[in-house]
């Protein structure tokens, strides 16, 4: 039987993250897509222009339709915007799901350092944390989740502890951002039984891409909703995004794109 994910996220008009990325991702998987968009960007490659959200009574009527019509294996969520989106989204799931795998992806900045949360929302995430099968922040959003400077794999574990103690089964670091010694990139995984898991993959240069982060948790989101196991399906989906950021395109004056296919 096709499994099926529901992904509520934000729309990239580029096509390299949010909304597109994740159901390119789901589509390279095998899993049926449904999607409710949270925010409208106006972007490209290079930066993120404008930000306009959808009505928030809009948004509670697209996730509750599909809801009341589709049993979904797993629920992905990206880009929330605000206080008031995150609320709306965590009241529907709350109401309208159960024993449904949360896949949480804390996005706050786009690659291009443009602000893509609220800095008012960070309480009203921490509490919607608490509902999330596992969360998966890069290193800076996990700073901040975690208030704690985070400069090596040490402090990564510090951070995943903080943020876990949120109320969420798991945590998954990923380290992109950080500079390790061995020419590596590592990420941490803090399991539901408080075991950590070191996932590592080389470093491809310095390339800079866009919608690594909403290409992993959908790729993670898939894994999770066939029934993988979690140490399995983090490493899974990370060796999805290292290969697609090995076959990354050129496609605009700015940021590479991954390539799914």
């Amino acid at each position: 039987m096709t499994k099926k994910i529901l992904i509520i996220a934000g729309s990239d008009p580029c096509g390299g993250a949010g909304i597109q990325a994740d159901l390119k991702t789901a589509t390279a998987h095998k899993v049926y897509a449904a999607a409710a968009i949270t925010c409208l960007t106006a972007q490209n490659t290079q930066k993120v222009f404008a930000v306009e959200n959808p009505s928030i009574a809009f948004l509670r009527q697209q996730i509750e339709v599909v809801l009341d019509d589709i049993k979904f294996d797993v629920i992905k969520i990206g880009m929330l915007g605000n206080a008031d989106i995150i609320e709306c989204v965590a009241d529907v799931l709350f109401k309208k799901t159960k024993n449904i795998p949360l896949i949480l992806d804390t996005v706050m900045v786009a690659t291009s350092g443009d602000l893509l949360l609220e800095k008012n929302a960070i309480t009203a995430l921490k509490k919607f944390i608490a509902t999330a099968k596992i969360v998966t922040p890069n290193i800076d959003e996990a700073k901040v989740l975690s208030g704690i400077e985070i400069k090596n794999i040490d402090d990564m574990k510090l951070a995943a502890i903080k943020i876990k103690a949120l109320g969420c089964e798991a945590v998954l670091i990923k380290g992109g951002h950080l500079n390790f010694v061995d020419g590596k990139i590592y990420s941490i995984l803090l399991d539901k039984k408080n075991k950590f898991h070191l996932i590592s993959n080389k470093k491809i240069g310095k390339k800079n891409i866009h919608g690594t982060g909403c290409t992993l948790a959908s790729a993670l989101a898939c894994n999770i909703a066939k029934k993988m196991d979690l140490v399995k399906a983090v490493k899974s989906a990370n060796a999805y995004v290292y290969r697609s950021i090995v076959k990354s395109l050129k496609v605009g004056k700015g940021s590479l794109l991954l390539k799914h296919f």
